[in-house]
């Protein structure tokens, strides 16, 4: 009985040195995880990540909730309104980000996300509304540390306050995409978007994202 007890501290103490180090220890070389391709950061993965550029600079949070599904948090300083190139307007926004991969095939994986959230722009009078992009991602995987991405998005914003009181605003925008991984932690790359933004008190015009990112898996 002494002996059985033995054992099974022994594989407790074992089991736990062993979860402590798969926690700590780098990921394997090679190991798939993008925010800008057709795949998910992974089960249980958390990456912490920004992105520079127009319209805005992103500060984000990705959780893997599974193989095929991460959630996550952003914080969006904005300064442009609905990524219109005509001119400029300070806002901040926040979003959560819902991502799942729906298909993997060979080189090829395609990604589908919605991102709802908040935002308010700095007019006069404030323009604050409720915003929930969607949108699909096809990724191909030209190396392990690399893959090529075109993406297909709708940003969609209902502004209920502010100037022209409540409007329906939404900008179909497609675009490529690039991630490389610098090593298994570190990721960089520049995600864009072109396409007309149109408003439904009328009228529309051109906008587009150019954004480099920057991402670190924990």
């Amino acid at each position: 009985m002494r002996k059985m007890l033995t054992i099974v501290a022994l594989a407790g103490t074992f089991a736990l040195e062993a979860e402590a180090q798969s926690r700590t220890a780098a990921p394997a070389p090679g190991t798939p995880y993008s925010l800008l391709g057709g795949e998910t950061v992974g089960n249980g993965v958390d990456v912490a990540s920004g992105e520079f550029g127009w319209p805005g600079i992103s500060f984000g949070w990705t959780h893997g909730v599974n193989r095929d599904a991460d959630i996550g948090a952003r914080f969006d300083l904005l300064f442009g309104f609905e990524e219109i190139s005509s001119g400029s307007q300070f806002g901040i926004g926040f979003r959560v980000p819902l991502r799942m991969t729906v298909l993997r095939r060979d080189r090829i994986s395609v990604l589908a996300h919605v991102d709802p959230g908040l935002k308010v722009y700095t007019t006069s009078p404030a323009a604050f509304g409720f915003q929930f992009p969607v949108g699909l991602t096809f990724g191909y995987s030209a190396r392990r540390d690399l893959t090529i991405a075109f993406g297909v998005d709708l940003p969609m914003f209902l502004q209920v306050s502010g100037p022209g009181s409540a409007r329906f605003i939404f900008a179909p925008t497609f675009g490529p995409a690039v991630e490389f991984h610098v090593d298994p932690r570190l990721a960089v790359g520049l995600n864009t978007r072109f396409g007309p933004v149109i408003s439904s008190s009328g009228g529309s015009e051109f906008g587009f994202v150019t954004q480099l990112l920057l991402a670190y898996r924990m």
